[in-house]
């Protein structure tokens, strides 16, 4: 089984943190090390959030660079995904266009919180139909209300069908919601990363399909074998539908042949 995780932050924004993650990292050397332990054959990437200090980055312009920077050096084992803060409107999109054209990245990482805007809201309408034309999935932090409520995500994802939404955490303790939405629209995901437990992930998966489920780990603050596990010991998983969650399914979305 080749496993992939979708949910991995790196950078040296990591550094300023006034709560440092639970592991390092903050170099690529160091992302590697820890997929090496967790056998991870590869993981989508992205930059993690912007806590200010020495590495002042708004547009998260250093923060792509030094992704495309890691994905050169590793590119069979680190999956570049964009992110940025949609309320920068045109220089946004101009950043994505980097993303896409100058560093080949596979993705979009959207957090509704950290940047303060609604799911739903008008600015997010062109950052959709940018990645529907890129054919990028879009990684969405879900969960917190009222921001990033999963039910926002409803009406984007239904007139969007053509672009694949993921959603982390089994949005937290709006688990219930986020169900709704991925039965209505077979373009959304669930994800599985640090924060949901197994009691959470093995109700999930009792109301929705296996392939649309997702591993992720939010690396680096959560252990990956933590929530690899939460997953693997799932009762009533078939070996293929294991397969699915554990990367076969974030491999097609991002394009990748396995």
């Amino acid at each position: 089984m080749k496993v992939i995780d979708s949910h991995a932050h790196m950078g040296p924004g990591l550094l300023n943190h006034e709560s440092r993650p639970l592991l390092d990292a903050a170099s690529a050397d160091a992302m590697i090390r820890i997929m090496d332990d967790a056998q991870i054959e590869r993981a989508c990437t992205f930059a993690p959030l912007l806590e200010g200090g020495e590495f002042e980055d708004l547009a998260y312009e250093r923060a792509n660079r030094a992704i495309s920077e890691a994905s050169k050096r590793y590119p069979d084992r680190i999956i570049g995904f964009c992110r940025i803060n949609p309320n920068f409107g045109r220089s946004a999109i101009d950043e994505m266009r980097r993303c896409r054209d100058e560093y080949g990245f596979k993705g979009l990482k959207l957090h509704p919180d950290w940047e303060y805007f609604y799911i739903n809201s008008p600015v997010v309408e062109p950052i959709v139909e940018f990645c529907q034309s890129a054919r990028w999935p879009v990684f969405l932090h879900t969960g917190y209300y009222p921001l990033s409520h999963p039910t926002l995500l409803l009406p984007v994802a239904e007139a969007f069908p053509g672009v694949n939404f993921i959603m982390a955490h089994l949005s937290y303790a709006h688990t219930a919601d986020a169900i709704i939405v991925a039965n209505r629209c077979p373009n959304v995901y669930l994800e599985t990363s640090g924060n949901a437990t197994a009691q959470a992930i093995h109700g999930a998966l009792q109301a929705v399909e296996p392939k649309q489920f997702i591993y992720g780990s939010d690396l680096p603050y959560t252990d990956p074998l933590d929530v690899q596990m939460k997953i693997m010991l799932q009762p009533g998983l078939t070996e293929s539908e294991r397969d699915l969650i554990m990367g076969k399914t974030i491999a097609r979305l991002v394009g990748l042949d396995l």
